[in-house]
């Protein structure tokens, strides 16, 4: 293909430009994932069948849950406040600490 006018060359560019547009968006990923379980993935693959979904599909859902579930931030055990039990209950975890480890000497 031979461009010959100035108009003939910016209208291919454009072209090119919304077609290399269009691909980017719906480009689809190819991964190898390596140390994977054969029954877990069996499995994965059944269910993801079972619920009329492409593995691909399955995939994101699967890696959106763990983004989202396993990184959230879980508290601090020092933000924990003290919960008032009730009156005459202010020295249970020394006595629980005396039970389990014996009186001090």
């Amino acid at each position: 293909m031979i461009l010959q006018t100035k108009r003939e060359i910016v209208n291919f560019h454009q072209n090119l430009y919304k077609y290399n547009m269009f691909n980017m968006y719906n480009m689809k990923t190819q991964i190898t994932v390596r140390d994977v379980d054969v029954k877990i993935f069996r499995e994965f693959k059944a269910e993801a069948t079972k619920q009329g979904i492409t593995l691909g599909g399955a995939f994101n859902l699967a890696m959106e849950k763990f983004r989202t579930e396993i990184g959230k931030k879980r508290p601090k055990l020092t933000s924990w406040k003290p919960m008032p039990w009730g009156k005459g209950t202010e020295h249970v975890s020394e006595k629980m600490d005396d039970i389990l480890y014996g009186e001090e000497q």
